[in-house]
C-alpha cells in the first residue's frame, strides 16, 4: 500500500511533464503492478495549488490547468489519514527542524501503513536520511 506526496503527483498530472521521466515510469508499474496508492486528504490541494501556481507563472495556460486537475481528480489514489497521523506528522517535524508539517503527514501516513513513501522531494529525503521506507523518485 505505497504512499505517494504531492511531489510526485504533480510530476504526473501538469500539463508540462515528460511523463517518461521516473515519476511517469513509476505511475506505470504501479498501475500495473494493482498497487492500490494511498495519500492523506491534503494531496489534492497541494497538487491543485500546484497547478494553480503553473498557471500564475505563466508555465501553462488555463485550460491545460483544467484537464490536468481532471486527471489528478481520476487518479487511483485513496485518501486516508486520521488524527493519529496529524499527531505523528506534528512529532516527526519537531524532531526534524520544524520541517513542514504537510510534508510529514505522507510520512506518517507511510509509517502506519508500514509501506513506502514515494517523493519527489529531495529536501524531504535529505532529512529523513535514515527512514529506509522513504523513496527518492
Amino acid at each position: 500500500m505505497p504512499v505517494v506526496d504531492a511531489s510526485v503527483v504533480v510530476d504526473w498530472v501538469a500539463p508540462d511533464v515528460d511523463t517518461a521521466q521516473r515519476a511517469g515510469q513509476l505511475l506505470v508499474r504501479l498501475i500495473e503492478e494493482r498497487a492500490s496508492l494511498y495519500a492523506p486528504r491534503l494531496l489534492f490541494e497541494e497538487v491543485a495549488n500546484a497547478l494553480l501556481s503553473g498557471c500564475r507563472r505563466g508555465r501553462w495556460d488555463g485550460a491545460s490547468a483544467d484537464r490536468a486537475y481532471e486527471h489528478l481528480l481520476r487518479l487511483p489514489v485513496e485518501l486516508i489519514d486520521t488524527p493519529a497521523d496529524r499527531g505523528r506528522a506534528w512529532d516527526l517535524s519537531r524532531r526534524h527542524d520544524e520541517h513542514p508539517m504537510y510534508d510529514m503527514i505522507y510520512v506518517a501516513v507511510a509509517e502506519r501503513l508500514a509501506d513506502q513513501l514515494y517523493t519527489a522531494d529531495a529536501r524531504l529525503v535529505e532529512r529523513l536520511f535514515a527512514a529506509s521506507f522513504v523513496i527518492k523518485v
